[in-house]
């Protein structure tokens, strides 16, 4: 078995806060590698920088999220959770900015960090310095749940938000293995050591054990979802087929379904936005200069 396959069954066992689409591609470019033996498919942008228009602080996030590693970056573009948040500190920390902007265009990432940076976020929140996260045009599970802890979501014309979930698979390697000639002896100290390794099928108790984790970490984000949007946390679970109030369950939806489910709060393109806040701004500043 190869390197890749190891980041493959790695990348599987890990649960991710992503939308299902996205990691399936993933896992295709993956398994393209396994394969061909061949390197990136597709060459991967440059992340774009972080840039003031203004007295507005524009903060990108763009690709696929992960704590520090640029592991999945020669498949997908991926910002870092650290970078991300080094950029929105300085922002929120300089006196001249009036307001913040998360430019957002992400299918989500890894757990790791997530919930930190969302809380970060939304402590960082000031009447007189909003903060608005905007789906451009793919704000998708951690994407979104980072967004939700703005003062604002609002989505593109054309863009996305949802994908509220958790996700981890498990890769049976056994089979491929036998078949190539290859055996894995595992040697370990720890009655659970290798539980979840790609070398043979998950017992029941592994199972309970990963169902365990993902359901925490679901709840979590369920509870920040239902807090920052103001709903119950039922709402946020709710199956769309329930015919009961619902966030989609794990799906993703276009503008005005996100705007009408609770989602989002506004459609808007990104330079209307940026457009909107230069005029709140102003206005802000003819108040202040009034009253002084």
């Amino acid at each position: 078995m190869g390197s890749i396959d190891r980041v493959m069954a790695g990348f599987l066992a890990t649960p991710w806060f992503m939308h299902e689409g996205k990691a399936r591609e993933i896992l295709a470019v993956l398994e393209w590698r396994a394969e061909t033996g061949q390197g990136k498919p597709y060459d991967v942008e440059a992340q774009p920088e972080p840039e003031r228009r203004g007295r507005i602080a524009v903060i990108p996030l763009v690709g696929t999220i992960l704590p520090r590693s640029a592991l999945v970056g020669q498949m997908s573009p991926s910002p870092s959770i650290e970078d991300f948040m080094k950029s929105f500190r300085a922002a929120a920390q300089d006196p001249d900015v009036k307001a913040i902007v998360l430019d957002i265009d992400s299918p989500g990432g890894r757990v790791d960090k997530v919930p930190e940076a969302a809380a970060e976020i939304g402590a960082a929140r000031r009447p007189d310095r909003p903060i608005v996260a905007i789906a451009n045009t793919l704000a998708a599970s951690a994407a979104y749940y980072i967004a939700v802890s703005a003062d604002e979501v609002v989505v593109t014309p054309s863009g996305e938000v949802g994908s509220i979930g958790v996700i981890a698979m498990h890769q049976d390697l056994s089979e491929a293995l036998k078949a190539k000639g290859v055996s894995v002896t595992i040697v370990q100290q720890g009655a659970r050591k290798s539980e979840g390794n790609p070398f043979g099928p998950l017992d029941e108790e592994a199972l309970r054990h990963f169902e365990a984790m993902t359901a925490h970490t679901y709840d979590g984000f369920v509870a920040h979802v239902a807090a920052h949007r103001g709903v119950d946390d039922t709402v946020v679970r709710a199956d769309p087929e329930s015919g009961k109030p619902h966030m989609g369950g794990g799906r993703c939806y276009h503008a005005s379904d996100a705007v009408a489910l609770g989602m989002a709060d506004r459609i808007e393109t990104f330079e209307q936005t940026l457009q909107r806040l230069s005029a709140e701004i102003s206005e802000r500043q003819r108040r202040r200069d009034v009253m002084s």
